[in-house]
């Protein structure tokens, strides 16, 4: 008798729990679908290396209409055009490697796409501040003969990789800064352009 109770005790407490867990599950899946964000925040880390940057940071906020960032870095070199990027991979199960990396864009299956978002002159404080909003399907800024160019389709669930690129000092040229700010070689050469830190969003 006392064994039989136990029998039913367990198959109650195993029937709840797998109660629980479907529960749980489709809350999660339900949150996805509600219009609420997604938030997740990550570090950046130098590209060459892979050393995490000192007071760096970056906050993605995913929602069905779009992504929303906001990058906060250090250790930039004072006087330099500095522009940041926006690599969006809207299917990375089929990238080669987890994450993904610039390689995965010539993969027509993994759609991704590379995005200028503006950039700035650093200061003395070797530090820089970003921010932008890209709503699905908005190509503005996408960088020509770079993955599919159909932008962000996914947000709920593409890898996303915020980078900065140094374009060397900035020009004292109004239009030649303005490449250096916005295009991934403005001015170079006669400088040379390196991509240089990166912070990584992984669904």
């Amino acid at each position: 008798m006392k064994n039989l109770i136990l029998k039913r005790f367990s198959i109650v407490s195993l029937c709840i729990v797998l109660t629980t867990l479907f529960t749980v599950i489709d809350a999660t899946a339900q949150a996805d679908k509600s219009g609420n964000p997604k938030i997740s925040s990550r570090s950046v880390v130098f590209i060459a290396g892979g050393a995490v940057v000192p007071s760096a940071g970056s906050t993605l906020f995913r929602s069905q209409g779009g992504v929303y960032f906001d990058f906060h870095t250090s250790s930039l070199t004072p006087g330099d055009a500095v522009s940041l990027w926006l690599a969006v991979f809207n299917n990375p199960e089929f990238c080669a490697t987890s994450p993904c990396t610039p390689a995965d864009f010539g993969n027509l299956a993994v759609d991704g796409t590379l995005f200028s978002t503006g950039g700035i002159v650093v200061g003395r404080d070797r530090k820089g501040v970003y921010g932008a909003y890209r709503a699905v399907g908005d190509v503005t800024g996408a960088r020509p003969g770079v993955g599919t160019g159909n932008g962000l389709l996914n947000p709920l669930t593409a890898e996303i990789h915020i980078v900065t690129r140094t374009h060397g000092v900035a020009s004292m040229d109004p239009a030649t800064l303005e490449l250096q700010l916005t295009t991934f070689f403005g001015n170079c050469p006669p400088n040379m352009c390196t991509s240089i830190q990166t912070s990584i969003h992984q669904r």
